[in-house]
C-alpha cells in the first residue's frame, strides 16, 4: 500500500518530527543543493520508512526556505562518491524566529544552514522499495 508523505514544518517541534522521519536517510553528493537567490536548500534522499512495518526505503525531497547562509562541516563537494547518512536535523535559535538548523550526518559531517525563520517541507515521490539493509545504531 502506498502511502507518501507531506509534511510542513513551521516551528521546532514540526523539525522534531521532520528530523526523527529523515533519521537514517541516504543523500549523495549531487543530490543537495543551495540557490542563495531563492534563499532555498533542498535534498533529495533515499528515506527509512521508520513509520512502517516493513524495512523499506523511499526517494524523499527536502526543502528549506529563507535560508541566508549556508556552511559545511567536514564534507568534501568534489567527492563525487561520497554518501552522506543523515543523523539528526537540530535548530538553534537565536533571535525569534531566526536561528540555525543543523543536518547531522554520520562520520562527524553537518550542514548548518542560517535561516530567517522555520520552513520546511518534505514529500515522498514515488513508490516505496524493500531493503534488506535496516539501521542498527547499537553498532555504532
Amino acid at each position: 500500500m502506498k502511502s507518501e508523505l507531506k509534511l510542513k514544518a513551521f516551528d521546532e517541534d514540526g523539525l522534531i518530527i521532520i528530523s526523527t522521519l529523515c533519521q537514517d536517510s541516504i543523500i549523495k553528493e549531487n543530490e543537495y543543493d543551495y540557490d542563495k537567490k531563492s534563499k532555498r536548500f533542498a535534498i533529495l534522499m533515499n528515506r527509512f520508512c521508520h513509520e512502517s512495518n516493513e524495512q523499506q526505503r523511499i526517494r524523499t525531497a527536502i526543502h528549506f526556505d529563507y535560508v541566508e547562509k549556508l556552511k559545511t562541516k567536514n564534507i568534501n563537494k568534489e567527492d563525487k562518491d561520497e554518501t552522506l547518512v543523515l543523523l539528526a536535523i537540530n535548530f538553534n535559535e537565536t533571535r525569534k524566529p531566526s536561528g540555525s538548523i543543523t543536518l547531522e550526518f554520520s562520520g562527524n559531517k553537518a550542514i548548518n544552514l542560517l535561516v530567517e525563520n522555520i520552513e520546511v517541507f518534505l514529500t515522498d515521490i514515488g513508490d516505496p522499495w524493500v531493503t534488506n539493509k535496516k539501521p542498527d545504531h547499537n553498532n555504532e
